[in-house]
């Protein structure tokens, strides 16, 4: 994986366009915009949430992280939702357990 950053800044249209692409850079892109930039937390929740499980570990990636940037931002999550997911994905891959802990850790600071 070679993640680069940058502050994507998408409309909701314009991010849901590149989520129903099959282009990996333009789904991640989206989803980290949602998590920076969306206005609306529950429909960036629950649009991050139906990616956390995505068998792409790059895009599963981009919407935990993005949940943790929903967090930060608006304060609040639906717990009840985010925790399950969260801890099936640490266990369904090594590989996202570090964005994971990231995500677990700004919800415990920002919530």
């Amino acid at each position: 994986m070679s993640m680069r950053y940058h502050d994507p800044s998408l409309s909701r249209n314009e991010a849901i366009s590149f989520l129903a692409t099959k282009d990996l850079n333009k789904v991640t892109e989206a989803l980290i915009s949602i998590g920076l930039n969306e206005t609306d937390a529950t429909w960036a929740q629950e649009t991050c949430l139906q990616y956390v499980s995505n068998p792409d570990e790059d895009i599963a990636s981009a919407a935990i992280i993005a949940i943790g940037h929903i967090a930060r931002r608006f304060g609040e999550l639906n717990m009840a939702k985010v925790a399950p997911a969260l801890q099936q994905a640490k266990r369904k891959s090594p590989f996202l357990s570090g964005a994971v802990q990231d995500t677990l850790d700004d919800i415990q600071m920002f919530t």
